[in-house]
């Protein structure tokens, strides 16, 4: 522990977890390149839309850079929080809370999406295969839209991870994610259903494309069958 009175070190993991969490690696990339990334593309300010509106290059570090950033807190707070694993999961949704609202740039961010799975690659690695070969595609089939189908995936991902680690706070712990990623998206949500949006990102056809063809051929199949 950093201090003894357990609240007061409590409070000092999340701060520090939540200014980790605010590092803007995607804005000092644009930067560099004489880019402003919450003014171009997206908006977003995270890898994806610096891989699509800086360049590839920048757009791998800065995503490696956010999920090292979780993985980081999620290290620090185990190391620090004298043996509380809920101060840990409290600890990553605070990372994900500063990605999301960057105190340094005025509270712009990203979706805290590589925060959160650097966090969870500390905490439960395995996890993370079931989340994006397994929960994430079948719902992209199904929902055909990014935002909706990551936000579905991360409910339906807060059930699995209760079961798969056993304890309720880790069922508390995802839900708290997907509310984060839901309000930080709540536009695009609401225009899936009010304007029949439907938009998966190329980037995200491109990193599922096998597991997609591979979903996609059990449709054809059922429905053959049906037929």
């Amino acid at each position: 522990m950093i201090v003894e009175n357990f609240y007061f070190n409590t409070a000092i993991i999340l701060l520090a977890s939540y200014l980790i969490g605010a590092f803007p690696s995607a804005y000092i990339a644009g930067k560099i390149k004489g880019v402003n990334i919450s003014k171009t593309g997206s908006g977003n300010v995270g890898g994806m839309n610096t891989f699509s509106s800086v360049g590839k290059i920048a757009g791998v570090i800065v995503a490696l850079t956010d999920a090292g950033k979780g993985f980081l807190v999620a290290y620090l707070a185990s190391r620090f929080s004298g043996g509380h694993p809920y101060i840990v999961l409290w600890a990553v949704v605070a990372a994900v809370i500063g990605h999301t609202w960057m105190i340094y740039i005025g509270f712009k961010g990203g979706k805290g999406v590589a925060t959160f799975l650097g966090g969870l690659l500390y905490l439960s690695p395995w996890s993370i295969l079931i989340l994006y070969l397994i929960i994430m595609p079948i719902a992209l089939v199904l929902i055909k839209d990014t935002y909706l189908s990551t936000t579905a995936g991360y409910f339906i991902f807060s059930f699995f991870i209760w079961i798969w680690e056993g304890s309720y706070l880790w069922l508390v712990f995802g839900l708290l994610i997907t509310l984060l990623y839901l309000l930080k998206c709540l536009s695009f949500l609401i225009s899936y259903f009010t304007e029949r949006r439907r938009d998966i990102s190329p980037i995200i056809k491109k990193l599922f494309k096998p597991f997609l063809e591979v979903f996609r051929k059990i449709r054809r199949e059922q429905d053959k069958g049906r037929g």
